[in-house]
């Protein structure tokens, strides 16, 4: 994990299988790059869903491709981890491995968020 980004392409997977807006919120995440995160509320906003941060969540947390999009790179919008299918400490641990830097045990240090900037 700590070694170069593999990138896999979009197409070598069956979003099709997968409700509409889920296809959306996947592709969305899956345009984050390694060492970035961006927040629920975030990616709902990109995809003209300004309300649907809890919508979001919920199509990240039964995304069936966890290895080619990875939505570890998902957090709350006060930088808190949120959830993650293979807990805390392994969502923690893969976003280190990225380069992503905590201010505490489960809050990440920036400010900064791909698809704009928190408020």
């Amino acid at each position: 994990m700590a070694g170069e980004d593999i990138g896999f392409p979009l197409d070598a997977i069956r979003l099709d299988l997968c409700p509409a807006f889920q296809q959306r919120v996947l592709r969305a995440e899956h345009a984050i790059p390694r060492g970035s995160v961006s927040t629920y509320g975030l990616i709902a906003r990109r995809l003209n869903n300004p309300n649907g941060a809890r919508a979001v969540g919920s199509a990240l947390a039964t995304n069936p491709f966890p290895i080619v999009i990875p939505c570890h790179r998902a957090i709350r919008s006060d930088g808190d981890l949120g959830g993650f299918q293979g807990g805390l400490a392994m969502k923690r641990a893969l976003l280190e491995m990225e380069g992503v830097e905590f201010r505490d045990a489960r809050h990440v240090a920036t400010r900064r968020f791909h698809y704009g900037e928190s408020t």
